[in-house]
């Protein structure tokens, strides 16, 4: 069954589009010779602002690609497994006495951990992103903000939205773990499921 999220696709996408485009109009703002700019892009391979704006193009590509794939092209597994162990395991092994504590052993079928990893990193990264423009808006602004700053210092290079980006997507596919299994129970109280 396709999971067919028009709705979740439309908004991630255009979330994602407008807080990039904020970013960079923020970025430019702030530092248009790219100075501060924290991007190891920037501070490593020394792209200039039509290198930053090609990578941004391609990160925005590669994130629609994400997007459609969690929101809209994934195909759900059918079960009629009502215990969330024994879902888990049917939907990775194929098998629903198969559980493997934390996914230790490899899934047979990839795509609902592809679905999962697709879905949390497309909610998260509109996110993480804005924390980066909340960054430019405040040192644009002169906001007096120590606490927040002292935080986006603690973070490896100062980039606060790859350490949420990460551990947001990390918890996140627990949430995506839970939604699917609740939608796999509603299917069975609708009478939509088939056998096994």
């Amino acid at each position: 069954m396709k999971t067919n999220n028009k709705q979740g696709f439309i908004l991630s996408s255009i979330s994602y589009l407008l807080v990039t485009a904020l970013d960079l109009y923020l970025t430019y703002l702030a530092t248009p010779n790219l100075e501060l700019e924290g991007n190891p892009l920037y501070n490593i391979l020394f792209f200039d602002w039509r290198g930053l704006i090609l990578i941004n193009i391609i990160a925005y590509a590669f994130y629609l690609l994400i997007s459609y794939y969690a929101f809209i092209a994934y195909k759900r597994p059918v079960t009629n497994e009502t215990d969330l162990k024994k879902y888990l395991s049917y939907i990775s092994y194929g098998d629903s006495e198969k559980y493997s504590t934390m996914m230790w052993k490899l899934p047979k079928f990839w795509a609902p951990q592809i679905a999962c990893l697709c879905w949390s990193v497309a909610v998260i990264l509109p996110f993480s992103r804005f924390l980066i423009v909340l960054v430019w808006f405040f040192m644009i602004l002169d906001v007096n903000a120590p606490a927040f700053f002292n935080l986006v210092l603690m973070m490896p290079m100062g980039r606060i939205d790859l350490v949420v980006a990460i551990l947001g997507a990390w918890i996140l596919s627990f949430i995506w773990i839970l939604k699917e299994f609740r939608l796999n129970l509603k299917n069975i109280e609708e009478g939509k499921k088939i056998d096994k």
